[in-house]
């Protein structure tokens, strides 16, 4: 039994992105790295908001002004992070090079019904884990509160290994812009962990729950 997470890709999105897929297929001359860059961009910041914004919107009444300040300053650093260097680090390659990244991507896509996803695997062992320390929460045991936000940012970094890490290895960057781009990787991943590392000393039991269920919601068990 496997599981994979599935994020929703808006259908504008999606459309945008499989028209420059064909026309990278169809050899356009016309350079796509530009436009190419904009869709991954959105396609980004449309996966931290479903993931982060929208859990910060709701079930957040134990949470005081102030970390909910923080929590959406974290947010907005790395929406504006992805923004600026999305675009930037897929403008440096001619529409050749671009082809492996499109097609990684696009192999991450799944259509259910009217909406397509993407989506990434996750072990059996972290879903289990996930549920066994959310069943833990709910019985009473404000140990597992921690345990289950550690647990929940190695699901999340499973996800930025198969959305960012891996397409980054498709450009095959020279030295100096693979660091660079390996040092923004670095630094937005560790500004969410930590927030999530603290969201995990500062909730409720109740909101513990909720904030776990919101992750848990985005998995499913592979086809």
């Amino acid at each position: 039994m496997s599981y994979e997470v599935f994020l929703k890709i808006s259908d504008s999105t999606y459309t945008q992105f499989e028209a420059i897929r064909q026309k990278l297929h169809d050899g356009v001359s016309q350079s796509q790295a530009k436009v190419l860059g904009d869709v991954l961009s959105d396609l980004s910041c449309e996966i931290i908001e479903q993931v982060f914004s929208v859990l910060l919107q709701s079930g957040n009444a134990s949470m005081s002004p102030k970390q909910q300040a923080e929590s959406e300053k974290v947010i907005q650093q790395v929406l504006e992070t992805f923004r600026k260097y999305m675009p930037w680090s897929v403008s440096f390659f001619g529409n050749e090079r671009l082809l492996p990244l499109v097609d990684y991507m696009t192999s991450l896509m799944k259509e259910q019904g009217q909406q397509v996803y993407i989506t990434y695997p996750v072990t059996l062992q972290l879903v289990q884990q996930a549920q066994t320390l959310t069943q833990q929460i709910r019985d009473g045991n404000m140990q597992s509160i921690t345990a289950a936000f550690e647990t929940l940012i190695q699901i999340v970094d499973l996800g930025v290994t198969s959305l960012v890490r891996e397409p980054k290895k498709r450009l095959k960057f020279n030295l100096v812009v693979d660091k660079t781009l390996n040092g923004v990787i670095n630094m937005t991943t560790h500004l969410g962990y930590k927030r999530l590392e603290k969201l995990g000393t500062q909730v409720d039991q109740t909101t513990a729950t909720h904030y776990i269920n919101h992750f848990l919601a985005f998995m499913h068990q592979a086809a």
